[in-house]
């Protein structure tokens, strides 16, 4: 006997999930982070956190702090030691703890730089007042006379003391491209909310190209370049920018769909990762003492390198011309097998067919991150067993690219539904929702628009309509959804 079955009256228990779970990825190799192997582990014993969010943390820093020292020997030609890493963590993962403890001696030194700016800009000031006024003084006497005035014995017009900016947590790239003439040559976007950056208005529609190309030629190395008709064209040089950017996983998800970040490279030059979660195993229990040591002599090195003279072309005050890191022969040796083992790879039907971007990137991230490390430790060049832990570090983060990129082949319909779903699960505690109420407190700001993903949710049974509406924070809603919840 046959019965027909009403598919759109089955309603399973329980929502149905929006994404497929990705799979878990490897553990991070710490151990392959040499002098910063310990900083990683101190990390998580004070935290408890994903050891690959302390360890992107020490790696972030250690290249902000090196980069404006040297330059690395690649298969190539040379490349700055910058670094960009995106960390990937749900809320709740101590990503922020972690990443403020490492960035301590960052923000240390850059509230040093800032008191005494203060100091230097108010005798700029005075010096520069002094120079308008002679500088009037012999052009009225020069008038009065009828002579040309005689400018060159007044001297150049005093410049300002470099504005004492280190990392930046929430820029915009025209904001940085516009100081690079008074900024320190070497910079750093570093933020534990990097939502902000990726979802503020530099990457808006109108300035997504303008911020992916100019955040590439940044890691590149290439020359900055600014046009703009009210203060006219600029080019930099010697400029270095180092990132590091914690996103939730729907922050994520939209990045790595995102086809212009994709097709122009943007992401290849990105060390991402997403390690298991370490929620529900965080039992109390003191940090072990050599935690605390081993981040102390982190913090000294750190303050040392970023005191340390920058070594700049003659001439320029800011503008950095590095000396070069070598590969040991043994160490170029490993790259370049490395190098063809992944070009083999990179064929048609092959492992990393599907990542090229990064995969023709692997052999450069591996120098870059040799000579990260090297510099670290105080080494002038870099060392075959360096180059082994770098080749090693790259191998885990050409694994995550590859999971990542997979799990992020989503729509935008399903984006934004799984977006709502995290807000609604994790900053939203009422029992029921509206779009009015969404567009006001919650990820979309048009009531159009969460409307419609309010009836994807529908679809997965995360919310349910209400009939009649409902009452939400005092006032009477008519259209509303109860929203589901875990029975605890």
């Amino acid at each position: 006997m046959n019965v027909a079955v009403d598919l759109k009256a089955f309603k399973p228990e329980g929502p149905i999930p929006l994404v497929r779970n990705v799979p878990p990825g490897a553990d991070y190799p710490v151990t392959s982070l040499g002098p910063l192997a310990e900083v990683a582990a101190a990390v998580h014993d004070m935290t408890q956190a994903p050891k690959a969010l302390g360890a992107q943390s020490a790696l972030g820093v250690a290249a902000l702090a090196a980069q404006g020292l040297a330059n690395v020997e690649t298969l190539n030609g040379t490349s700055p030691l910058s670094l960009f890493l995106l960390s990937v963590a749900q809320s709740g993962e101590r990503k922020s703890s972690g990443d403020r403890i490492v960035m301590q001696p960052v923000n240390d030194y850059q509230r040093e730089l800032s008191d005494g700016y203060r100091e230097d800009y108010g005798t700029y000031r005075n010096r520069l007042d002094i120079w308008e006024a002679r500088r009037k003084s012999i052009l009225k006497q020069a008038k009065s006379e009828g002579a040309p005035a005689d400018l060159d014995a007044l001297g150049p017009e005093p410049e300002p003391p470099l504005y004492p900016l280190i990392v930046a947590t929430d820029p915009t790239v025209e904001g940085i491209t516009r100081g690079l003439a008074t900024y320190r040559p070497s910079l750093g976007i570093f933020s534990d909310e990097g939502g902000m950056f990726l979802g503020g208005s530099g990457m808006s529609d109108d300035n997504r190209q303008k911020t992916v190309t100019t955040l590439s030629a940044f890691w590149d190395g290439t020359a900055i370049n600014r046009t703009r008709a009210a203060d006219g064209a600029s080019t930099h040089h010697g400029k270095r920018l180092s990132c590091h950017l914690m996103v939730q996983p729907v922050v994520a998800a939209g990045l790595l769909g995102d086809k212009m970040a994709n097709g122009q490279g943007f992401l290849a030059r990105f060390l991402m990762t997403e390690p298991r979660s370490t929620i529900g195993t965080r039992m109390h229990r003191e940090p072990s003492p050599g935690s605390k040591l081993a981040l102390d002599r982190f913090a000294r090195r750190i303050d040392e390198m970023l005191r340390a003279d920058f070594p700049l072309r003659e001439g320029t005050r800011n503008e950095i011309e590095a000396p070069v890191l070598h590969l040991e022969p043994n160490a170029r040796a490993l790259l370049q097998a490395f190098a063809d083992q992944l070009e083999r790879a990179q064929a048609s039907g092959n492992d990393l067919a599907d990542v090229r971007p990064f995969a023709s990137k692997a052999a450069e991230h591996a120098a870059r991150i040799a000579g990260v490390l090297s510099c670290y430790a105080g080494e002038t060049d870099v060392s075959a067993a360096t180059m082994a832990h770098a080749i090693e570090l790259v191998s885990y983060y050409l694994g995550e690219t590859k999971r990542l990129a997979d799990a992020a082949q989503l729509s935008q319909e399903t984006q934004d539904a799984e977006r709502l779903r995290e807000w609604l699960s994790e900053r939203w505690v009422e029992p029921f929702v509206s779009a009015t109420d969404i567009a006001q407190y919650g990820p979309f700001r048009e009531t159009k628009r969460a409307r419609k993903v309010l009836a994807t949710l529908e679809q997965f049974n995360w919310v349910t309509p209400v009939d009649g509406g409902a009452e939400i924070k005092g006032k009477q809603r008519r259209e509303a959804f109860k929203v589901w919840r875990a029975a605890v």
